[in-house]
């Protein structure tokens, strides 16, 4: 008889463990508290424009997490890449290469960066180490700002390294494990192949929930799981609004403290749960969406660094107010796949990082701060748009259950990586977690995936 599986919440790793079960065999249930898939990954549909709730690239594409879940279901899921990969801009502006691995493009990248002759040695030696990617987990209790410095301490080598923690981990340099970053970075940049994904960020939960249906599997949507039902310390099931669901395993995809609640946190060790309730969590992300009447940015993506010392551009974070020069990352989607825009029109997505948990009106300021910044790169850009939709710390709470509405989830910061984040198994027989909380190393979503490929070879 084949197992009977209940997976809570369609986000990446729910919806990828969902499909990778079906496939092995299982009877497979997921439920969706949301009418759509995706989490932090869903995209959504305005007069034509198909935009995505989060501000989305892809470090690994085809060749990361995603990419191997679909060849395991045998999907459809397709990716673009661009060369250049992104425009860098604000202290210094240059094209960003799609492979850095040659040593010409690492010499042009430290000159574009305005890297002073004298440090050009422990440049080189950092982008080796990164490259290499060795000593992952002797550095995983190591913040990355005291990483670099062992290297360098050049300004602009320490606002580049800061800018790309807050974009892999919704975090800065000053919190962010330096293993874990070492780790993505080596991946990221070998592999060569950041993108984006043919039909937006959210075709990435749909490709896997055909997959799904394909090998048995059923969705419901807007179905909010009220209980995960223990006896004698196993689980028996998970209980919803309008009926039960009996099930040999349930697999959580919303979170470890939420599953921990949601299970009854009497069924759980005391140091368990209290392990829980320490863990830090990433950053917000707020975003503006863009919708343009014609083409008014011409690169895939932008990355802008503030004209700020590297070790101050996000202390507004940690005293919740607003930057005075925000950081930027403006992936334009429609410049990677023009069928997310209407012809001749442009889908331009624009995102900075937040407190977590920051207020409706800070959030606003802050995206003010933003779209300010954003007309000053590009001055054509307010006359063309059509509409803007802004996204903030409240929206990404009520899409993912979570209060703090933090961009990724659990921090990748020392003491939460590598062997010493959550394990996929809880102390609950035959109820697992999944996503981005457990059980993997990466950015986002496909460390989300990650979990889920992880998980089912466990439970396969």
């Amino acid at each position: 008889m084949s197992r009977k599986v209940v997976v809570i919440g369609a986000g990446i790793g729910g919806c990828a463990i969902a499909s990778l079960l079906a496939k092995a065999g299982c009877e497979v249930t997921l439920l969706e508290a949301h009418p759509f898939p995706g989490g932090r990954c869903a995209s959504m549909e305005k007069q034509g424009f198909h935009y995505d709730f989060g501000v989305h690239m892809f470090s690994r594409g085809d060749r990361g997490p995603h990419g191997e879940v679909n060849r395991r279901l045998g999907g459809d899921l397709k990716w673009i890449t661009r060369n250049p990969s992104c425009r860098v801009m604000g202290r210094v502006e240059f094209d960003f290469p799609l492979d850095i691995k040659p040593l010409m493009r690492q010499v042009n990248l430290a000159r574009n960066l305005g890297v002073s002759a004298k440090s050009y040695v422990g440049a080189f030696r950092l982008f080796r180490s990164l490259l290499k990617g060795g000593d992952v987990e002797v550095n995983d209790q190591v913040c990355l700002q005291d990483y670099v410095s062992r290297f360098t301490d050049d300004e602009m080598i320490h606002l580049f390294i800061n800018c790309l923690s807050q974009l892999f981990f919704a975090l800065s340099y000053k919190e962010a494990s330096a293993g874990e970053f070492i780790w993505c970075s080596s991946r990221m940049f070998n592999e060569a192949c950041f993108g984006y994904p043919v039909g937006g960020s959210g075709e990435i939960p749909k490709s896997f929930l055909r997959g799904l249906e394909r090998f048995g599997g059923k969705v419901h949507f807007s179905k909010p799981v009220v209980r995960i039902r223990i006896e004698n310390g196993s689980v028996r099931g998970v209980e919803t609004a309008s009926g039960d669901y009996p099930a040999d395993i349930v697999i959580s995809n919303c979170g470890i403290l939420r599953t921990i609640d949601l299970a009854g946190r009497e069924h759980f060790p005391e140091e368990y749960v209290r392990n829980a309730e320490q863990y830090r969590y990433s950053n917000s992300y707020v975003t503006v969406k863009y919708a343009l009447e014609r083409r008014v940015v011409p690169h895939p993506v932008v990355f802008y660094m503030p004209h700020l010392p590297a070790d101050k551009v996000f202390e507004y974070v940690e005293e919740e107010t607003v930057p005075e020069d925000p950081y930027l990352f403006m992936p334009v989607p429609a410049n990677h796949d023009p069928d997310l825009a209407p012809y001749g029109k442009q889908l331009v997505i624009v995102g900075t990082a937040a407190p977590p948990a920051a207020s409706g009106d800070l959030c606003s300021a802050i995206l003010d701060r933003v779209h300010a910044k954003v007309c000053q790169l590009y001055p054509n850009l307010e006359a063309a748009v059509l509409w803007q939709s802004r996204s903030t710390c409240n929206d990404a709470a009520e899409l993912t259950g979570h209060r703090a509405g933090e961009a990724i989830g659990l921090a990748q910061i020392p003491g939460q990586v590598g062997k010493l984040r959550p394990e996929l198994a809880t102390p609950v027989t035959g109820l697992w977690l999944v996503g981005a909380d457990a059980g993997a190393r990466g950015i986002g979503t496909e460390m989300a995936a990650g979990s889920a490929l992880c998980l089912a070879d466990i439970l396969k």
